[in-house]
């Protein structure tokens, strides 16, 4: 196990990480070892551990960064990874590169007993479980260690992350949030095996009540679907949805602070909307079908982030009929009077960044030969902002 940053505070709430990512398994189609008897399909992924790395690299950003993971109540307090890949995987800790160890089952199980006993240390602790992978359905969802297939009971390294969850929630007492980042696909020999299913990384006792303030739970993909990544090795589609949304395009102002607090409310909207439109731009072939997430968010609302800037919002502004857009300046102002921004006579859409808040939208034409087209009033809240104006003759 890879422990990257154990910075707790006895007696202070802080933001514990663990996080996963498995590309290579020597055992599905392609790998290096011997092939396990029934591989589902399933082959080698290069997104996995660009993506954790990626991920990494943001909670790991220097203090004072503009982008990165901020929360004054809840420090980082921990971060924990494991990686499995053709290549090592090294993370620059500021102080130190360190190689991350291997994502087998026996690693990911420790890392998880070492990330939940940090998580019970403090009522207010907030957990966060990362894992980029190969994920199967059956009746829950099991995700796939290295080294699943390496022998004839090949689920011994799978875990079931549906139950796990459901452990968890009843071995703490402060907040958890899941990115799953794995298909759901339900393989029909799967489903017709007996015993095809793997264990939980802890059994919940369900006999004991739920005990934890709150859970956020985000899926990459809707049961029986599947998540993308461009080819080529890049950052998935989930996760880079999931760090563009957490840099600065969701949150909800508190009321009476300058501080705008992320939670798994508007996160997952955030990110929901942000895969819907593909957001950020992704290069290379991400797939050929359209991804949507599953989320489930329970309990009382806590802030994984605060920050103390106002989110950003993705303006994606045009104008109807398409032949007038080179006709006009489109723009946007601030209801204060105090922002202006406008796309002078161009022929495609307007895209711009701009703070939260209340904005006019409208085009004008420059020479004053079209009627003005004006939206006063317009809430610009984040990740985006869509909208295409309409012309009159």
């Amino acid at each position: 196990m890879t422990l990257l940053l154990n910075a707790a505070i006895p007696g202070q709430a802080g933001t514990h990480v663990l996080a996963i990512g498995v590309g290579k398994y020597p055992h599905l189609v392609g790998g290096k070892g011997p092939l396990a008897k029934d591989p589902m399909g399933l082959e080698q992924l290069e997104s996995p551990p660009v993506s954790v790395k990626a991920l990494l690299d943001w909670f790991m950003s220097p203090a004072g960064a503009d982008q990165g993971f901020q929360n004054p109540l809840a420090p980082l307090a921990s971060v924990e990874a494991l990686a499995s890949a053709d290549a090592p995987v090294v993370i620059d800790t500021h102080g130190a590169a360190i190689t991350l160890e291997a994502a087998i089952q026996d690693n990911v199980q420790q890392a998880f007993e070492d990330w939940l006993a940090r998580l019970k240390g403090h009522p207010d602790n907030v957990g966060i479980f990362y894992f980029c992978g190969h994920g199967v359905m059956v009746a829950d969802h099991h995700l796939l260690c290295e080294d699943f297939g390496r022998s004839l009971q090949p689920w011994n390294k799978a875990f079931n992350i549906s139950l796990t969850i459901r452990a968890v929630e009843r071995e703490i007492r402060g907040s958890v949030f899941f990115f799953i980042d794995a298909c759901r696909k339900i393989p029909r020999a799967v489903a017709m095996s007996l015993g095809a299913s793997g264990p939980p990384l802890l059994p919940p006792n369900l006999g004991a009540s739920v005990s934890r303030r709150h859970t956020t739970t985000i899926y990459a993909a809707g049961e029986g679907e599947l998540a993308f990544a461009p080819r080529g090795g890049a950052v998935s589609r989930f996760t880079s949805t999931l760090l563009c949304a957490l840099s600065g395009y969701c949150g909800v102002k508190a009321p009476g602070q300058q501080t705008w607090t992320v939670d798994g409310e508007n996160l997952s909207s955030a990110i929901r909307t942000l895969l819907e439109q593909n957001e950020p731009d992704l290069s290379g072939k991400a797939g050929s079908g359209t991804q949507v997430c599953e989320q489930l968010v329970t309990g009382p609302l806590v802030p994984l982030m605060r920050l103390s800037t106002a989110p950003s919002v993705k303006v994606r502004l045009d104008l109807a009929p398409r032949e007038r857009r080179a006709l006009y300046d489109l723009y946007l102002s601030s209801s204060k009077g105090n922002h202006r921004v406008a796309q002078n006579k161009k022929d495609q859409i307007f895209k711009v960044e701009l703070p939260r808040g209340v904005y006019e939208v409208g085009a004008a034409d420059p020479d004053n030969k079209l009627l003005p087209v004006i939206y006063v009033d317009e809430e610009l809240s984040p990740p985006m902002y869509l909208f295409t104006m309409q012309s009159l003759p």
